[in-house]
C-alpha cells in the first residue's frame, strides 16, 4: 500500500512534544509580562500564596521573600514572587 502525503511549500512539521514545549514556553513569557506590572500588598501576598499574613511578614523580615519598600509602605512584584517560588520549589 502507498500513501501519498503533500503538504504545502509554506508548512513544516514538527513533534508533537517539541510543539508542547514551545507553547508552554510561549505561555509562560505571555503570563510573566502580563504580571511584570502587578504590584501587590502584603495581604495579597497571603492569599496568592495561600499563608497567613504574618507568614508573608516573617518571610519579608528573613529577607527570603523579595520585596520593596517606599517609606512603611511594603509592596511585592508578583512576577518576582512567582519567580521566587519557582527557585524555592513551593
Amino acid at each position: 500500500m502507498r500513501v501519498n502525503l503533500e503538504l504545502p511549500s509554506d508548512s513544516f512539521v514538527v513533534k508533537r512534544d517539541d510543539l508542547k514545549l514551545v507553547i508552554k514556553d510561549i505561555l509562560y513569557e505571555i503570563n510573566l509580562e502580563n504580571n511584570i506590572a502587578e504590584i501587590l500588598t502584603i495581604k495579597e501576598v497571603a492569599n496568592f500564596l495561600k499563608v497567613s499574613v504574618p507568614t508573608v511578614r516573617s518571610l519579608i523580615e528573613k529577607g527570603d521573600i523579595p520585596y520593596f519598600q517606599r517609606g512603611q509602605v511594603i509592596r511585592l512584584n508578583k512576577s518576582n514572587v512567582i519567580k521566587w517560588m519557582q527557585q524555592n520549589g513551593q
